[in-house]
Parts: C-alpha cells; structure tokens; sequence
C-alpha cells in the first residue's frame, strides 16, 4: 500500500509537468497541441532525414511510430538486419498517415507499428484517433500489398496527467484503444501484439522496472520488448 501510494504521488508529479518533451531528441521542444507539435522542427528534421533511406523492396524490417520507437535502438537489441527506425519523438496518428509516402516508397518486408499514446495525451477525440489508426492499417495494406504489417498495442503508462484520477482515465483510453486496434486487426488480417497486459504492473501502470519516467522505456523495458517480438523478424 505504501509503494503505490508513493507510485501514485510519483506519476502526478510527472503529470503536472506534461509530456513536453522526450529525452530521444537532442534538443528540447514544447508543445501542447497537435497544431503547435508540427509547428516544431522536429516531424519536419526527421521526415528529411527518412527521405534519404534508401533500400531494394521487399527487404527492410521498418518500425514506425514516437518517441518509443525512436528510441529503440534496433541493431543492438534485435540479432538480425535490413532494420529501419522510423520513429518520432511526439508523433501522433495524424503524423503517421502525413508519412506514409515513405513507408511505400521502401516497400518494406515487414512494418511494426506502435502509437497513440501522444494522441490520448493531448486529448484528441478517441473517435478521430481510431479513424486514424483505421487508415494507417488500410493505408498500408494497399500501399504495401506484399508487407506483413504488425500493429503492436499501446504501452501502459504512468505520469500522464496530472491526478491518480485523470491517470486512470488515461489508462482507460489506452485499453480502449488497444481494444480497437485487435477488433480492427482481426477484422483487416493484419497481425495484432498484445504487448500492454507484459507490461503492465500494477493494473494499467508501465511497470518500473521497464522504464526511466513512466512513459518511456529503458534498457531493460527494450529488451524486454526485443524478446516479445524477435521471433516475429525472421525470414
């Protein structure tokens, strides 16, 4: 009782500061909007950046997705190659759809994806977010007709919001999401990872040995995440 107590203290503190910027970029932004995040360099820096990815089709095994993803550092913790990391820091599913040009121009073997989070955070619609996420999937399978496309749940998560109160709703969203995201890929034959449910511990909190603030992963947290999904990345 004690520990969750102070858990619960923990995650407020890191609520009432807000998710204004992630330790994966170099520089620090802010934003509490989606207008006001693709006003900042950062969507814009890395989409130059993947324009200049260049590889035969059929061959990469791309991750796309926020600040999760790009800080998963792909070659060291999954043994295998042609690995892309399309991931930015604050992305949202609206962000995703705006790059999926590039997805299509690498014509990869195989995408994973991981997002929503920052969507729930600034607290767009959960109707819009899953009409979103809706054409990502239905998006890809037409762009890339050869690709096994892996949507991975959204992570639980911890420091959010501002109260124990508005933490849990944002847990709620979460699972709500993820809930959507299985009835879609069971429905499209698209492959589904229930991550949440190993990551969670206690009910709808990322578990503190898997992450440095509640949000975002550490070492551990990604090679735990690198054992869930290895044997999905062989030939």
């Amino acid at each position: 009782m004690i520990f969750n107590h102070i858990r619960n203290k923990f995650c407020a503190l890191l609520g009432g500061l807000g998710i204004l910027f992630t330790g994966c970029t170099k520089q620090k932004y802010v934003w509490s909007t989606e207008e006001e995040y693709f006003k900042v360099p950062i969507w814009k820096e890395h989409v130059k950046k993947f324009k200049k990815i260049k590889a035969q089709p059929h061959t990469v095994k791309l991750f796309i997705g926020d600040s999760i993803t790009e800080g998963f550092d792909l070659s060291r913790h999954l043994n295998t190659d042609s690995l892309v990391n399309m991931g930015i820091s604050g992305d949202v599913t609206s962000g995703i759809i705006k790059r999926l040009y590039l997805v299509e121009k690498l014509q990869p073997k195989k995408v994973f994806i991981m997002i929503g989070i920052n969507d729930i955070r600034l607290q767009i619609p959960m109707e819009r977010i899953q009409q979103q996420y809706a054409e990502i999937i239905q998006t890809l399978k037409l762009s890339c007709p050869k690709a096994e496309i892996y949507v991975q749940s959204v992570l639980p998560a911890c420091g959010i919001a501002g109260t124990e109160m508005t933490n849990q709703m944002v847990g709620k969203s979460v699972r709500e999401l993820n809930a959507f995201l299985e009835q879609q890929c069971n429905e499209l034959n698209v492959h589904y990872i229930r991550l949440y449910p190993l990551f969670e511990e206690p009910k709808d909190f990322l578990n503190g040995s898997y992450t440095y603030d509640g949000i975002h992963l550490n070492d551990e947290g990604y090679r735990f995440w690198s054992e869930q999904i290895s044997p999905l990345l062989t030939d």
